[in-house]
């Protein structure tokens, strides 16, 4: 397999011996720019920590979205072997893999670059090992678990999913990796080097870093646990072999027509995701809600400039926009059932459950909203200067856009008001007298604020004071607060549909 890339087309082999050569030349300048830019050899080890962490933090997700040129277990079903023989070789085969012999060559090359790791004898050889059974051993369960849970069909959507989130990452470690590389000595560089230093990525590092400085005792601490981590992902990868040359893909339907039907194509055969793919579609081609879509970021964009002209420090500033973008966002759903009033009996004479409509309108908003929340909140820790705020920056917009679609599920339900009608024009008014669209707008956007208070406390503590512990609880208190909101507001909501859901067929009339 590894020589298959030099046949083929001599233009396929010269780019193949290309690609080669610069890989292989980026290998030994990573090994080389920490030397480079840091004299002190405590400063290059923290610097050292952090890129073999991120190294091997992508080489266990990249498979989880990228994997088809890897081999899996099911493709040796036929072969008169037992699942463990299965197993082993794999794992044994993948150090034979060009990414695997990419990572051999850059721990060489760190190996004879740093004249430090020399005196840690044994040390050296440990920690290599174990950076390469953690890339491998990784690489290989998230891999398998890829190809186990993931139809083959729904390959392309995990690949876009990927690339979200790259693009969302990519600011933040960029900006990381930068930072610790500008100020190799500075808090940000010690501060990450001694979180990882503790976690399986960055382990090794950290305690080949403690042998050279005569700490045995933590040494073996820090390798402890990456063998720890090793020895789960092994434990995990041998039923994950077994279960994949067990089970049997389920084929596809040949007499099932799955061309030109847009978003249904995407979405299961489920209730609530039909009425997903419904409002993902009607978002797609009503004006209506490209209106809605456009006033969230105009809204966040006066706001700014309110607070920029009283004097408000920039880089706080570039908390705001995110929150008020995705709270308008999820609070545009507040009368999504009066927007759809052509099409509400259709969920009435089905007998669609009230939970069912509620949780599948969500899903236009959060299709936009979570990448929106990754994406922004990359770039609002980028802005701010310092990446350590990520998680906490992470749980209020997670938190905030969460309880706006909560809170939503309920008004929708409980006060519909007219809304303008279909194929007019998104800025016309409706004229209907005693409507009570000012207490549903009001009602519903206080109620969305006052419960998006507390993770916007926890957060805002954690930004002020970034440090690891404070901001992983805002970012779990915001994601299970947010969630938790979003379950009983779409619970409540559709008992509230359930209830009145033939009287918006008449009401919804009076709307047309």
């Amino acid at each position: 397999m590894l020589a298959a890339a030099f046949r083929g087309p001599v233009l396929r082999v010269l780019r193949t011996v290309l690609f080669g050569t610069l890989a292989a030349a980026g290998a030994v300048a990573l090994a080389w720019l920490p030397l480079l830019i840091a004299a002190d050899a405590d400063d290059r080890a923290a610097i050292d920590t952090v890129l073999v962490s991120l190294v091997l933090v992508i080489a266990g997700v990249v498979p989880l979205f990228a994997n088809r040129r890897h081999l899996e277990p099911r493709q040796f079903g036929q072969v008169p072997a037992g699942p463990a023989a299965i197993a082993s070789a794999l794992l044994v085969s993948t150090v034979l893999s060009w990414s695997a012999l990419w990572l051999l060559l850059w721990l060489v090359s760190l190996g004879v670059l740093r004249p430090e790791w020399r005196a840690g004898g044994w040390a050296l050889a440990a920690a290599g090992l174990l950076v390469l059974l953690l890339a491998v051993c990784g690489a290989r369960v998230s891999s398998a678990l890829s190809k186990l849970l993931v139809p083959p069909q729904a390959n392309g959507t995990l690949r876009a999913i990927g690339a979200l989130l790259l693009v969302a990452a990519l600011p933040v470690a960029v900006f990381a990796v930068a930072e610790t590389l500008r100020a190799p000595g500075g808090a940000a560089a010690s501060d990450a080097a001694a979180t990882l230093g503790w976690l399986p990525v960055g382990a090794p590092v950290a305690g080949l870093a403690l042998a050279v400085d005569g700490d045995t005792g933590g040494a073996l601490a820090r390798f402890g646990i990456a063998l720890a981590w090793v020895l789960v992902l092994v434990a995990v990868w041998f039923p994950l072999v077994r279960l994949s040359l067990q089970r049997i893909p389920r084929p596809a339907d040949q007499l099932l027509a799955r061309r030109s039907m847009g978003w249904f194509d995407r979405f299961p055969a489920r209730p609530a995701a039909v009425i997903g793919a419904r409002s993902v579609t009607y978002w797609a081609r009503d004006p209506r809600y490209r209106v809605a879509l456009a006033a969230a970021p105009i809204g966040a964009a006066l706001a700014v400039l309110a607070l920029w002209i009283a004097g408000v420090d920039p880089q706080h500033l570039a908390l705001v926009p995110l929150p008020i973008i995705v709270l308008l966002l999820g609070w545009s759903l507040h009368n999504d059932i009066a927007t759809d009033s052509t099409a509400i009996w259709m969920h009435v004479a089905s007998g669609t459950r009230g939970r069912h409509d509620r949780a599948g309108r969500l899903a236009p908003v959060l299709l936009v909203g979570l990448p929106l929340v990754l994406i922004g909140s990359s770039l609002t820790v980028t802005v701010m200067g310092d990446w350590r705020v990520l998680p906490s920056v992470v749980g209020l917009n997670l938190a905030v856009l969460l309880v706006a679609c909560g809170v939503s599920s309920v008004f929708s339900a409980l006060l519909p008001y007219p809304a303008t009608r279909p194929r007019e024009s998104p800025f016309s008014q409706p004229s209907v007298a005693g409507s009570g669209a000012g207490v549903a707008q009001t009602v519903s956007m206080l109620l969305s604020l006052a419960l998006a208070a507390p993770p916007a406390w926890f957060a805002v503590e954690a930004a002020l004071d970034p440090e690891l512990a404070s901001n992983a609880f805002a970012l779990g208190f915001g994601a299970v607060y947010g969630a938790v909101v979003l379950v009983i507001g779409v619970l409540v909501g559709g008992l509230v549909f359930d209830r009145t859901g033939p009287d918006y067929v008449a009401l919804t009339q009076t709307f047309d």
